[in-house]
């Protein structure tokens, strides 16, 4: 069987139909001098409409102002009509081209509220990055610690690198990428009891830690993260 897809402009227009007839049923009570105070306005905030929506409700009043003006003396509609007096058609017309303004006010005015996101978790933040969760007699930290910190060791137990990623501002993870690092460099690392100095040591040590590998030249490092990669230290 097959199913018409509705659109997205259809389903705002059966929106705007729908809601409109609260508002007939307030011109019934405005033909029958039962009128109570009714304002437009204040029905389209209630219902918080977006801009769009309330837009198909545009000239829904046109046809009924046409025809109880009846500029061109038409007899049927005359007839029709024959039950109001003068200076009730007169205030209904009135109030249906309140009804048209009130519209077109609340469409100029229409800002749509957007919730803030929702600010991610350091666990949410870290999900995509790989990294190297244990080798040899090294664990890796809990790569969550790296979200706001001001320093992380990286270890490369492949390329034998082991990168120092250092932020002002804290650093920030995105995918496999280390973010906002003002500083980030390598130098290559064989001996592993100088690596155990670091695992360790304090913030102190880790500070200069960098100076301490001899016999290697620094070089700007990379600030992807890979699956050979042991997180060894942050400082906060």
């Amino acid at each position: 069987m097959n199913t018409q897809t509705v659109s997205i402009q259809e389903r705002m227009r059966n929106k705007a139909i729908s809601a409109l007839d609260e508002v007939e049923a307030q011109i019934d009570t405005l033909m029958d001098e039962k009128s109570i105070p009714f304002s437009m306005y204040k029905y389209l905030k209630q219902l918080d409409y977006s801009g769009k929506v309330v837009a198909y409700m545009k000239g829904f009043t046109e046809e009924m102002q046409y025809e109880i003006k009846n500029e061109e003396n038409c007899e049927q509609l005359d007839e029709a009509y024959n039950f109001l007096t003068k200076g009730q058609k007169t205030k209904i017309v009135k109030k249906l081209q309140e009804f048209e303004k009130d519209i077109e006010k609340y469409c100029d005015e229409y800002t749509p509220v957007r919730k803030p996101r929702k600010p991610k978790t350091p666990a949410q933040l870290v999900k995509k990055l790989p990294y190297l969760a244990e080798w040899k007699k090294y664990k890796s930290i809990n790569p969550e610690e790296i979200i706001r910190a001001s320093m992380l060791f990286g270890y490369n137990t492949s390329t034998k690198k082991l990168t120092m990623f250092k932020s002002y501002g804290g650093l920030r993870v995105n995918g496999s990428k280390i973010l906002d690092a003002n500083e980030c460099i390598e130098k290559t690392l064989t001996d592993l009891t100088l690596l155990d100095r670091l695992v360790s040591g304090g913030n102190i040590i880790a500070k200069g830690f960098m100076d301490e590998i001899p016999r290697s030249k620094e070089k700007e490092g990379n600030n992807r993260i890979t699956k050979n990669t042991l997180l060894i230290k942050v400082i906060k």
